[in-house]
């Protein structure tokens, strides 16, 4: 078996844990680093009085599986319409909204959750995962392709021998770099920040549960944070240390990030209250730079990070 020969197909579930059913021509997803781990979980060991002395059986008291993946960052080609990782995001803790011909925003969710069927394709054989749920990392760095990383949770089937299918992600548009051209905006505070480098976690509590009647991966809580690395400006220009600074009062931040220039492929990433928390020098090509520790805030609440396609 090549490790070459494999993908995933994702459909959003209308009941928890019931195979969605997703298909080639509609819910193929273009990855890279795809992973998984087959068969996990909690287990025991019986610990039975011996004769002899030796290992007992361990027993796994949960089976679940765990999926990982990366995703490109890229609009859906038409304004308004949802791009073809939306639904990955849907099953992280965001919330969708459609403005028809204009924009989709992804907000966090504190409940009413969905779930994903992945089928998990690795040539030839089959490993179908229902009640996926996960937590995804936001990565914008300058001189790369924009990425989304995603880690999902879900309940074990056993894989199985199929009937090879060809995946079909023609949906996913080829991303654009991160640079000054393709990525015009980077304010932070309103100061128009020289950015290298964005990493933001979302950082889902994703726990699996398995009781009596119930089978199920919850999301508990989130810690959205990362880091950004900056050209360090003059203080006359702008004073950072005094964002950073939370011994007197703590500071929060609006930050924005714009990625791409076109209609139909704009990503827009928003925290509204953002906090700098330390400031590390590093250096960047003989330019100073600082990379500071962010901390995404709620404002109003399940809006620390809103990502709009328009």
């Amino acid at each position: 078996m090549k490790t070459r020969k494999r993908f995933i197909l994702a459909k959003i579930e209308s009941t928890y844990g019931v195979d969605a059913v997703p298909t080639v021509a509609n819910d193929s997803v273009l990855t890279t680093q795809l992973s998984r781990t087959i068969y996990e979980g909690n287990t025991v060991e019986r610990n039975l009085d011996q004769s002899t002395l030796g290992l007992d059986e361990q027993i796994n008291t949960g089976p679940y599986a765990t999926i990982s993946f990366g995703v490109e960052i890229a609009g859906a080609g038409t304004a308004g319409d949802a791009p073809p990782w939306g639904y990955l995001l849907r099953g992280s803790g965001f919330a969708e909204t459609v403005d028809a011909g204009v924009s989709v925003e992804y907000d966090p969710a504190s409940d009413e959750y969905d779930s994903l069927t992945i089928h998990y394709w690795s040539d030839g054989e089959r490993q179908i995962i229902t009640g996926c749920r996960g937590t995804v990392q936001f990565m914008m760095n300058a001189g790369t392709l924009p990425m989304m990383m995603f880690t999902f949770t879900g309940l074990y089937q056993r894989p199985t021998s199929e009937t090879i299918v060809t995946p079909d992600p023609d949906a996913f548009l080829v991303p654009l770099p991160v640079n000054k051209r393709n990525t015009p905006t980077c304010t932070l505070d309103s100061y128009e920040a020289v950015m290298q480098a964005l990493d933001v976690d979302f950082a889902n509590d994703v726990t699996y549960q398995n009781f009596v009647n119930l089978e199920e991966v919850f999301l508990v809580d989130r810690a959205p944070a990362g880091s950004v690395t900056l050209l360090a400006p003059r203080i006359g220009t702008k004073d950072l240390f005094s964002l950073m600074e939370s011994d007197t009062g703590v500071i929060k931040s609006a930050f924005q990030l714009v990625h791409g220039t076109v209609a139909g492929n704009i990503i827009t990433l928003d925290a509204p209250k953002a906090q700098l928390s330390g400031i590390t020098e590093t250096d960047i090509n003989g330019e100073l730079g600082y990379q500071s520790n962010l901390r995404l805030l709620p404002d109003l609440g399940d809006d620390e990070l809103k990502i709009t396609v328009a």
